[in-house]
């Protein structure tokens, strides 16, 4: 038995069936007696007991964004602490923290339409070398509604997995003769990518997420495994086009049960990550009446979501207020103003040297699901 499911899940993985099974709750909850911890032992013999914990119960808790007041605060901190990631908003109002924006400058009410545009990953030295030792990182975008559009279906979420590897590039390198520098260069990371990917569906649905009644949950996770991992394996299988991020599993608007289903499956693939930027979905607030409807305007605790530049920094390396207020975001980069556009890289890689960091583009609209005319936006400020 423990034989056939381990193929079972090879195969499933490898021929690309699970974004398939995995858009329909129906198809997830008949499966869903396999994702076990005894299948999942079964299947990868490199089993983490606690990345399978976090992915089982990803969806179960929502983490709490950093503020000042948080960061502030004394006592001992664990290693999930320093990996959480800090929200930063950009726009003509320079830097702030996203769970500390000014509401009443959100959409008044009613449903948003939101454009998640996944731009720029800049990687700290630091970081770099731990891609380039394990060769092969990987990163994950989720978005997930907090209420159905309709009663008679389920919430949705958007889910989006880009992976990294180093492994061809250094075969080709050990191919060709090369050195030992030569063979690390090839294999380091570029310090900033694009992990936007125009032409791939998944990409593109991104930007266009409906939150009904303007409240959701985000999470990114940036993290590398070891070579020879499980998922390592399957990410050298899936990921066919050229660059460093490519998308490796898409699942654009899938039930939330057929999403647990995969996390569960997702876990039991991972083996010792080491995480880069690591979070549970954290809620969002698109709607001044989002806001409103928890009851407790005045200490609500998540992001405020608006259109602008969101930058996602791990916070045993966010920088600081005033390294921030020189700078300025172009083309997703942090970078010193007036930059000219060709440099862009060049100065972003060496701009908050010790800092990874990922950037969004993201546009909020108002919308209508159910028909109707839309709510008016909150009038730009003239800033």
């Amino acid at each position: 038995m423990a034989q056939h499911r381990r193929d079972f899940f090879r195969n499933l993985l490898t021929f690309g069936a699970l974004q398939a099974f995995a858009g329909g709750a129906v198809g997830a909850r008949g499966l869903s007696s396999l994702f076990d911890e005894e299948a999942a032992q079964a299947l990868n013999p490199d089993f983490d007991a606690k990345s399978y914990d976090f992915w089982s119960g990803f969806l179960d808790t929502d983490a709490k964004p950093i503020t000042h007041a948080s960061q502030a605060r004394g006592g001992p901190r664990g290693p999930d602490d320093d990996v959480s990631p800090l929200f930063l908003h950009y726009d003509s109002d320079g830097f702030k923290n996203a769970a500390e924006l000014d509401s009443t400058k959100l959409v008044p009410q009613g449903d948003v339409a939101v454009s998640l545009n996944t731009s720029t990953v800049r990687v700290s030295p630091e970081d770099a070398a731990t891609f380039a030792k394990l060769q092969n990182a990987q990163i994950r975008v989720d978005v997930a509604q907090r209420t159905s559009m309709l009663p008679i279906i389920e919430a949705m979420a958007y889910t989006v997995v880009a992976g990294m590897t180093g492994v061809k590039t250094q075969m080709a390198a050990e191919a060709k003769g090369a050195s030992a520098s030569a063979k690390a260069a090839a294999l380091k990371p570029a310090a900033v990518q694009s992990i936007s990917v125009d032409s791939d569906a998944t990409w593109q649905k991104m930007q266009n997420i409906v939150l009904p009644g303007g409240e959701g949950r985000w999470a990114l996770n940036l993290e590398a495994q070891k070579k020879d991992s499980l998922f390592s394996k399957i990410l050298e299988v899936v990921v066919k086009q050229g660059g460093q991020f490519a998308p490796m599993i898409g699942l654009p608007g899938i039930a939330m049960t057929a999403l647990q289903s995969f996390n569960t499956l997702y876990g039991a693939i991972h083996a010792e990550p080491v995480h880069i930027i690591k979070s549970n979905p954290m809620r969002v607030f698109a709607t001044q009446d989002a806001i409103q409807k928890t009851g407790s305007p005045g200490s609500v605790t998540g992001l405020m979501l608006k259109s602008g530049t969101y930058v996602l920094v791990p916070a045993k390396q966010a920088p600081s207020t005033a390294q921030l207020n020189s700078l300025t975001v172009m083309q997703g980069r942090l970078v010193p103003p007036k930059t000219p556009v060709a440099d862009l890289d060049d100065a972003a890689a060496d701009t908050l040297k010790n800092t990874t960091y990922v950037t969004f583009d993201v546009q909020v609209e108002p919308t209508t699901i159910l028909g109707g005319p839309p709510a008016k936006a909150t009038p730009k400020s003239s800033s």
